[in-house]
């Protein structure tokens, strides 16, 4: 990735659950699982395996945690990572793709007008997150977008960074 003297990273949201997401103060707890099994030729957790650890930490730093308590339970589970849209990575382990999914689990309050409570480890709200960074040349960035060094190491934690934000920027709309 030495040639890339830019890259931008931008993030694409797609809803799969209509109602507005709650923003709670506090998650009960945040599970990262890296799901790669779709894609039976992806090598990415041979060059970062510990992306769910990292990404797990990058998400802690932003919110807080209270285990035990009665609030909900953040789930996201990494489905891709890509280097333009390859999901087998280079020798260097570079990639500018990462993608998932996101599931708030019951927080205990009602959830119809009869007053039901959600059930333990069922979805009530979820949403899948893109993440992608540019690699052109010279390109400028459109407004809003994050501008990043062409290193991997700091690429790969810009990526990481910038999941976690968005997920967490997402949840407080």
């Amino acid at each position: 990735m030495n040639f890339l003297k830019t890259a931008t990273v931008s993030a694409a949201l797609l809803c799969t659950s209509f109602p507005a997401l709650a923003s709670p103060d506090v998650w009960s707890d945040i599970e990262v699982k890296a799901d790669l099994s779709a894609f039976d030729s992806s090598n990415a957790l041979e060059y970062w395996p510990s992306l769910e650890t990292d990404l797990s930490t990058a998400l802690a730093e932003l919110v807080e945690i209270k285990q035990g308590s009665e609030a909900p339970e953040l789930r996201v589970v990494i489905t891709k990572v890509a280097i333009d849209g390859s999901v087998e990575l280079s020798d260097t382990g570079a990639f500018n793709e990462i993608e998932g999914n996101i599931v708030i689990i019951g927080d205990g309050e009602p959830t119809s007008d009869h007053n039901e409570v959600a059930s333990t480890n069922v979805p009530e709200q979820s949403f899948s997150l893109r993440v992608y960074a540019q690699l052109e040349e010279g390109q400028v960035p459109p407004e809003g977008y994050i501008l990043v060094p062409p290193s991997k190491d700091d690429l790969y934690e810009t990526l990481v960074d910038a999941y976690a934000k968005e997920v967490v920027d997402y949840l407080e709309k």
